[in-house]
């Protein structure tokens, strides 16, 4: 349940475009004049947010239900790990932590997000709330990774005796934990993206704890207890990776960097064999949170409809949101485009 798939919480309206679709007949944009004549369309997924709001609905359950198991996964290694001297098994303790801690962050802006209305203030609404807690997530993911290498070090240095057998019933009972959960939430992955990236890293939380039952069963029969450390190290290093992929994602965000999942490239050359597209500008993608993303351009044309069709194309076949559509007559088009 390792964090960096929770910034992911939120299911994308529509996959990246691989191939032109037909623009449905229900999706219609509306046209009107600015005071400087500029025509301009603005076209909102309303239904986008209507199925937000039914998928968090659905995955609350099976996200909370990842939760419960994952604290007492947690409690369990943490007092059993203390006592049995086995750093594998607080590591993977600390790992579970941070997945738990990445579930509520989810589970919580799932609730503040969808649940609380924009405001003059916040008109997007609270939807980044998700991307604060998958930041904060980050890097606790860093901070533990970097223990956990600082103890194993310190260790090498004056081993201490471990309890193997301990440690291999109470890593059983977390696979268990993870395997309960892992089914809950194989029946919702395809509806939810929440649910998808919680049963991945339920999945990988259920190899973690295979690994952990290994070291403990070779400490019991052979007595070294260097594998401890060998293990909690690996599951270190295997936390590191994900942790920056996650801050990765946060940064992009932050930045309102290109979204991973739109073909801006594409998109710009389908724009322009739009009929009646001359020239486009001020040209921009970006994401509100990971999976809702947002476009709008300026469009230099003759045809003010031409507008509805380049909406359509952002909307239908790029599953953009709160597309905005400026249309100019080549006469008042920019000169400059940061004039505009």
């Amino acid at each position: 349940m390792c964090g960096n798939a929770y910034i992911r919480k939120f299911p994308m309206s529509s996959k990246a475009k691989t191939s032109h679709s037909p623009a449905r007949p229900d999706t219609q944009a509306h046209d009107h004049s600015r005071s400087h004549s500029h025509s301009h369309g603005h076209g909102h997924h309303h239904h986008h947010h209507e199925d937000l709001d039914e998928l968090a609905r659905t995955s609350q359950w099976r996200i909370g239900f990842a939760i419960g198991c994952g604290v007492i996964a947690v409690i369990v290694q943490v007092i059993v790990g203390i006592w049995a001297g086995s750093l594998a098994l607080l590591s993977d303790s600390a790992h579970v932590f941070t997945d738990v801690f990445g579930l509520i962050g989810a589970f919580v802006a799932i609730r503040i997000g969808m649940g609380k209305p924009a405001t003059k203030k916040h008109t997007f609404g609270f939807r980044r709330v998700e991307v604060l807690a998958a930041g904060f997530n980050a890097f606790l993911l860093l901070i533990v990774a970097v223990i956990i290498v600082k103890e194993a070090i310190s260790r090498l240095m004056s081993p201490v005796d471990v309890m193997g057998l301990p440690v291999a019933i109470v890593a059983t009972v977390g696979l268990l934990l993870n395997f309960f959960a892992f089914l809950v939430m194989r029946g919702g992955k395809d509806a939810s993206i929440n649910v998808k990236g919680a049963y991945l890293e339920v999945l990988a939380d259920m190899i973690g704890s295979v690994g952990v039952l290994i070291s403990g069963l070779i400490t019991y029969f052979t007595g070294w207890v260097y594998v401890d450390i060998v293990v909690a190290v690996l599951i270190a290093v295997w936390v590191l990776p994900r942790a920056f992929h996650l801050l990765k994602q946060v940064i992009n965000v932050i930045l309102q960097a290109t979204p991973e999942d739109v073909d801006v490239a594409q998109l710009r050359e389908d724009i322009m064999e739009v009929d009646g597209v001359e020239d486009i500008h001020h040209f921009h993608v970006w994401s509100l949170t990971t999976g809702d993303n947002i476009g709008s351009v300026h469009v230099v044309s003759e045809d003010n409809s031409t507008g509805s069709k380049v909406q359509r194309i952002m909307e239908d076949e790029y599953g953009l949101g709160h597309v905005t559509v400026q249309v100019e007559k080549e006469s008042e088009a920019c000169e400059v485009e940061g004039n505009c």
